[in-house]
């Protein structure tokens, strides 16, 4: 790295131009400075005895033989100028070029520190060799105007003003030379940050820097007093001619001024050696500490450092001994840290795993069922936190029913996800032993109330969806009312009587709600976190809100509906923060009438009989002999010849009663499928044998209600089973697989 030397004699681009500008400049100041006190002090034995002597020491220093021969010049114009001879001014230009290029020289010998920046000037061995170098060029710039002036007979050789002279250049090289070597530092500095593109900022002295320049500014204000008190003392007397007063000035400035300079040395060696160095080696060591971030070797380093000062009884030894303290405090800290990190870790990767496990606990494949045309369903879910309370399930009780169930769990985190598992395999097996949906909340309401000493609770609501009549039974405990879209409408809440959440309290019976869904009828069930998403102004995302965005979407796929109602209200949001978790499930029930689905089906065997109990025998035979063509099994053959005898009997007893009728019965055989269907359609009075209420099979022989038991034997051994009625006839259609 070039330092500001390099910029003469070094032949690199604009190194001429600089050294240019440096010669100029020194001439400029020379003059500039110089004149002055020629002009105002025009005795010849005083003019040079001004601060502008140490001009060309400093400036030889700093900048070599450019600023060298301009100090030359400007010797030799001012000289001129003051009325000198021309050899005199010659021989004094000739001068200020030595005077300004020993320093140089010395300066460059005896600073042997290989730091890379020859102009610090930060500890007091510097400031002794700065000292000496201007020492001798103060001898010498003595000597040779010594000479000069006896020569020319200006004065002589050992005059007092020579003593004048010399303290002259020792005091003002030394008052002027500091800040610039200092200034020097400073600028070389900030051209290597400029070149090597670093933009740290380097406007800070050190502490020994800071400690010279105090020096020297309060040196220069004890020349200013000491001076200002010998000429007011002088004038006051009024004795002396201004000559005299100017030398006795210098005489008294002199001695006052080196008095002080070896008071200082004494001063700043003892505050360097005690206070300065320590400080800043423990600054530098605690300053590689901090950039190594605390390794083994930094952390004995620092120690190491500290320890040589820690026997002190001063403030470094205290500072020492508190840096010592911190590093052992550190490094206990940083092994807990490190454990704490690690726990921190395994803990986070455990809830990952969690997160993983909770989210395929949950339905996640779709389609789910693409055995079943009858319903198109989609779910999501986004927790709030790793893992969450909320949950969706469905999952086929049998054939022929769906069971859908959503609920939160009150809580977040670990906690509410080990409830939330609980509460879900509860639900789905007392579902799948076939109670009814009130039935399933009043058991699992009273098995999650044992042992919940944490008080936690669920929000839940299930339906179960009768496939083949669109029936769709239903249970609220404590949740949000649903979002029913019927064919060809808006969607509106289905509000109902919700029950007390569960495992809130013990002995709670629900109330089952029943409605009939036609095929194109929408279901959207959700958790509280949809409707209270707040943004950053405590607003709520709100049931109006989703009520417009629901209706806006009719058109749209299950799966486009609750993405976009996801986004609608990450919008909503906007830089607030997820507080609760966000569970969402769309239900489309799109199954046709099933005896509309069958128009297609070709009836291979049709017989019309009367509508009379004596030729049942006559038409079981006729389906018997059907079956036995198609080798259905003997099992399914007495599924299909009890519900037959059902279906019969009821149309002879009930359908014409007030005359005679008869009932055609069809049947079509799907090879492929290996289903058939039965069509029973007859000309009687309009009866759904479906609208009747399954009879409460749980209850005793006396309990139960008379009748019913047939059809809903018909319904649970058929597959599915359908019923319209059109063109004033009744038509009763049933689909059995019989692979």
């Amino acid at each position: 790295m070039k330092t500001i030397r390099s910029l003469f004699p070094k032949k690199e681009a604009g190194s001429y131009t600089n050294a240019g500008i440096v010669f100029v400049l020194s001439v400029v100041l020379f003059v500039g400075l110089t004149m002055p006190f020629r002009l105002r002090l025009a005795a010849a034995d005083i003019t040079d005895m001004r601060p502008t002597t140490a001009l060309t020491p400093v400036l030889g220093l700093l900048f070599g033989l450019p600023a060298a021969l301009g100090c030359g010049l400007g010797s030799l114009i001012s000289d001129c100028i003051s009325g000198y001879g021309f050899t005199y001014a010659l021989i004094g230009a000739a001068q200020q070029i030595l005077y300004g290029m020993v320093p140089w020289f010395l300066w460059n010998k005896i600073n042997k520190e290989q730091d890379g920046n020859k102009f610090r000037l930060d500890c007091i061995s510097r400031m002794l060799k700065f000292f000496l170098v201007m020492f001798v060029d103060a001898i010498l710039i003595v000597i040779l105007t010594g000479i000069l002036n006896h020569a020319y007979a200006v004065s002589d050789f050992l005059s007092i003003n020579n003593l004048y002279l010399f303290f002259n250049s020792f005091d003002s090289g030394l008052l002027f030379g500091c800040p610039l070597l200092i200034a020097g530092h400073f600028l070389q500095r900030y051209l290597e940050n400029r070149k090597n593109g670093c933009k740290e900022k380097i406007f800070t002295f050190s502490l020994n820097e800071r400690m010279i320049l105090n020096t020297i500014i309060t040196g220069v204000g004890i020349c200013i007093l000491v001076g200002a008190a010998v000429y007011l003392t002088e004038k006051m007397e009024k004795e002396g001619s201004s000559v005299g007063i100017w030398g006795r000035m210098y005489l008294f400035q002199t001695l006052a001024l080196n008095f002080y300079f070896a008071l200082s040395m004494g001063f700043m060696w003892f505050t360097e050696n005690r206070i300065a160095k320590p400080i800043e080696n423990l600054a530098e060591v605690a300053g590689n500490y901090y950039v190594e971030h605390a390794t083994d070797e930094q952390r004995e380093t620092m120690v190491t450092a500290c320890e040589q000062y820690a026997g002190d009884s001063t403030e470094v030894g205290d500072l020492a001994r508190s840096y010592i303290s911190m590093v052992k405090d550190l490094e206990a800290y940083i092994d807990n840290l490190q454990a704490v990190t690690a726990e921190k870790e395994r803990i986070n990767a455990e809830l990952t795993l969690a997160s993983s496990i909770q989210a395929h606990m949950l339905p996640c494949i779709f389609p789910p069922f693409p055995e079943h045309d009858e319903f198109e369903i989609y779910a999501t879910m986004t927790p709030a936190k790793e893992v969450g309370g909320d949950f969706y399930d469905f999952y086929m009780i049998d054939d022929k029913h769906l069971a859908v169930v959503i609920a939160d769990v009150s809580g977040k985190g670990v906690p509410a996800a080990l409830f939330m598992v609980i509460a879900k395999t509860l639900i789905k097996n007392q579902a799948q032993m076939g109670l009814e949906v009130s039935e399933v909340f009043t058991v699992v309401n009273q098995l999650l109330c044992e042992g919940n000493d944490a008080g936690l609770f669920v929000t839940a609501w299930m339906g179960i969806l009768d496939l083949a009549s669109g029936l769709l039974t239903f249970a609220n405990a404590g949740h949000n009312p649903p979002l029913l879209k019927q064919k060809d409408g808006s969607f509106t809440y289905l509000r109902s009587r919700p029950g007390l959440v569960l495992a809130g309290m013990e002995g709670i019976k629900y109330r089952k709600n029943e409605l009939t869904m036609e095929p194109g009828d929408r279901l959207f069930l959700y958790t509280d976190g949809v409707t209270e998403a707040t943004d950053i102004s405590n607003q709520l995302y709100g049931e109006e809100r989703l009520s417009e965005f629901m209706n806006g979407h009719v058109q749209d796929t299950a799966e486009n509906v609750l993405h976009g109602l996801k986004q609608d209200i990450d919008r909503f949001v906007g830089e607030a923060p997820q507080f609760d978790d966000i569970t969402m499930l769309m239900l489309d029930f799109t199954k046709k009438n099933v005896g509309d689905s069958m128009e297609e089906i070709v009836f291979s065997a049709e017989k019309i009989f009367p509508a009379e109990d004596s030729v049942l025998q006559e038409a079981l035979g006729f389906v018997e002999e059907e079956l036995d063509k198609h080798a259905c099994p003997m099992k399914t053959i007495m599924q299909i010849t009890v519900a037959i005898e059902e279906i019969f009997v009821n149309i002879a007893h009930y359908a014409y009663p007030e005359g005679k009728g008869d009932v055609k019965i069809g049947m079509g055989f799907d090879e492929k499928e290996k289903e058939v269907i039965f069509r029973f359609t007859d000309h009687g009075i309009p009866f759904d044998p479906l609208a009747k209420p399954d009879p409460d099979v749980t209850a005793g022989a006396a309990e139960r209600e008379i009748g019913g038991l047939g059809i809903f034997m018909m319904k649970k051994t058929m597959d599915e089973v359908a019923y319209c009625y059109e063109n004033e006839k009744n038509i009763l259609t049933m689909k059995k697989k019989f692979s």
